[in-house]
Order: C-alpha cells, then structure tokens, then sequence
C-alpha cells in the first residue's frame, strides 16, 4: 500500500494562506499552536508560504504563534514545543486555560490581530461545514478563522510529516492518536480500527464497571468513547465527562488534534518504509 498523495491538499492550502496574506499583514495574524499534528503541519505549510511570498524577507521569523497550553499538559508536549520553537527559530507566545478565556486575552492584548489560522479538519466535531474563512460566533470574541487545512485526511497528514521529515511530538509513538491533557488522554486501545479519538475524553466511574479498558474489547466491539454514541457495528453505549459543549468550544478555536480516522504512526511508518525499499 502507497502512502496517500497531499499534492492537491496541499496546493489547496497553499492558496488559502496565499489569500489571507494577501488581505492581511503579517502581525495581524497568528498561528494557534498545541502541539499535535495537523497544527505542526500547518505551521511547516505556513512558514513554506510566507518564505516563498517575499524571498527578500523572511517574513515566517514574523509569524506569531500561540501556544494555547492545557491544564495538566503532557511533559512530551511542552518538550516538543520547545524543539519547534528551535527548529522553526521561533518564539511561540504562551497563554492557558479555558479556549474562549484565552482568545480573549490574545486578541484583547494585541489589537492588531485579525486573523487565527487553525489546524481544522472536516471530520473534527462540528466541522464538516466549516469554510475556509469565516468570522467567530456571536459570543465569541471576534476574529476571522482561518481553517487551510479542511480537507486533508488523517492519513494525508502523516504522509506529509513522514516525507517532509517535519517533527512530531513524541507520544504519537507510544500510542496516542489524540493528544489533550495528560488527565483525559490515554493511548488509543483502537488503533486496529477507525476510531482516533478513543483516547480522548475522562471515561465515569460507571462506564468501567464491567468495562474492559486495559485491553480495549468495548473499542473493538464498536463502543465510540468520544461522544456517547453507538458506533456502526457497535452495541456498547459510552459516556464521557467531556460534553458536547467543550468539544464544541475546542473546534471553535483552535481545531481539535483529532478526527474520525485511524492508523497507527508506526503502520504508516511501515509503509512509507516499504515503499522507499520497493524504489
């Protein structure tokens, strides 16, 4: 199996960042930064598009990005953090808690900011029908999203990271597919299956009576443990203490690190392996 091609995702990309910096400055702009994947693609993409648009200066030294750091963040994240910010030679500007909180804070301490680019993708929570470019909810503090990465697929993404040897943070390797804090997040017990998102969300006491989590059988008999509901083949119901609500607020701002899809790094790392010996 062939790794999948980006070539027209990332063209696609490419024209829509072209199009937000063609209608604003540099520092009216920031990148929302966490740490997972399709957020470091984004930002490999984006200072590839700033170099490439004015070659006499390097306008991605410019480019701000905001790492919107969890409570009870992962140690790999803020190390990996640290190794974007020398492999980039960027300074990322720090803020915490709530999303809605700290967008507030970001646009009320810089009144320049117009535009947030966010890593998105279309099968991210409530995201199917995003566009490209369109302004924040009434109660949320007005910026333009800016969402270039809409319609990569999960497996797009790796393909991108494995080729273009761009980092990664560390836990993808240990068997996370969905990164959040270190107290909602465990490695996914599916990842034979399609469900990236099962190691997110803080499983109640009542879902683990009877539940066997250290093996992931409820995963493997289709229990979907992100939302509640009934997977395709599935007759096991999940509930989690993260409400639609805060899986709402997180795509809103900065685009949850996670999807519907599924595969392993090291599948796809085999893969890319395969087809390098196969040349």
């Amino acid at each position: 199996m062939e790794l999948p091609t980006f070539t027209e995702a990332l063209e696609e990309t490419e024209q829509i960042l072209q199009k937000c910096f063609a209608q604003f400055q540099t520092d009216e702009v920031f990148l929302s930064f966490n740490g997972g994947k399709d957020c470091t693609v984004l930002l490999d993409v984006t200072i590839n598009v700033l170099k490439n648009m004015c070659k006499a200066k390097d306008l991605s030294r410019e480019l701000k990005v905001i790492y919107i750091r969890t409570i009870d963040p992962f140690k790999e994240i803020e190390d990996f953090v640290k190794e974007i910010e020398m492999h980039y030679g960027l300074r990322l500007i720090v803020t915490e808690g709530e999303l809605k909180a700290a967008l507030q804070r970001i646009t009320d301490s810089d009144e320049k900011l117009k535009a947030c680019l966010m890593g998105t993708r279309r099968t991210d929570p409530y995201s199917e029908n995003l566009k490209f470019m369109q302004n924040t909810d009434a109660d949320w503090p007005q910026i333009l999203r800016v969402s270039p990465l809409l319609n990569w697929s999960y497996h797009q993404i790796w393909s991108y990271i494995l080729q273009r040897r761009v980092p990664y943070c560390s836990l993808y390797d240990k068997g996370y597919t969905s990164i959040g804090s270190s107290s909602n997040t465990r490695p996914n017990q599916a990842l034979a299956g399609s469900l990236e998102r099962a190691g997110r969300g803080k499983i109640r006491a009542d879902l683990a009576n009877g539940a066997d989590l250290a093996n992931g059988a409820d995963l493997a008999n289709g229990a979907d443990l992100t939302n509640g509901a009934d997977h395709t083949d599935g007759a096991i119901r999940a509930k989690t203490v993260a409400s639609d609500e805060k899986r709402a607020t997180e795509t809103a701002i900065c685009g949850n690190e996670d999807a519907s899809e599924g595969g392993t790094v090291e599948t796809i790392k085999a893969t890319q392996s395969a087809n390098t010996d196969a040349q």
